[in-house]
């Protein structure tokens, strides 16, 4: 099971799927999944079915974008309140089961933020130890003096006519090659980059 040498055990990247057209198709399957975990929930009502919508909403925080992650978590939600309401004698259960549900998926979301943002800075290449701007490429450049300038992601990739996702890619490579971590870094060096 293995898939590395180094002995790490393969996962998917956090927002592995944002931006690309599985995005929307995981989300809505995530959504059937906690509509079909619902409609199960409320014919067994001697039964909390309800506790397997971890998975769906797991699944959905850790890869997906912000709005279908918010969708597949508003969806978990409404599971927990509808079957609550329909199953009244259950509803303490009910209750004790999804808060540490929702709170495990919001808990998800925020790890795979974290990790996404310690994994997009690596350590420096040995080769921009002498001159980290001078290693920059041009589009690189352009890309961190816009962001030095306080741009969006979405307002630098409209003004360069490229993708959000590319100029995030930039922006990381930048970052790496400029030995830095995070945007008021960047800003600090703003002078370096002109």
């Amino acid at each position: 099971m293995n898939s590395r040498s180094d002995g790490a055990w393969f996962v998917i990247p956090p927002f592995a799927l944002a931006g690309t057209p599985l995005d929307l198709v995981v989300a809505v399957s995530c959504v059937l999944l906690l509509a079909v975990i619902f409609v199960i929930e409320i014919l067994t009502p001697g039964a909390v079915v309800a506790a397997f919508a971890l998975l769906p909403l797991a699944a959905g925080m850790w890869t997906l974008s912000g709005r279908f992650a918010a969708v597949v978590l508003g969806a978990t939600v409404l599971l927990f309140v509808g079957a609550a309401l329909i199953e009244a004698e259950s509803r303490l259960t009910l209750a004790l089961v999804a808060i540490p549900i929702v709170g495990l998926g919001v808990i998800a979301r925020m790890y795979a933020a974290k990790v996404r943002v310690t994994s997009a800075v690596p350590t420096a290449p040995p080769d921009s130890a002498r001159q980290p701007v001078a290693a920059l490429t041009r589009r690189e450049l352009e890309v961190a003096r816009l962001a030095a300038s306080a741009y969006t992601a979405a307002e630098i990739g409209h003004q360069l006519h490229i993708g959000e996702r590319t100029v995030e890619s930039h922006i990381a490579s930048a970052y790496l090659k400029l030995r830095i971590a995070s945007r008021s870094e960047l800003i600090r060096m703003a002078e370096k980059l002109r």
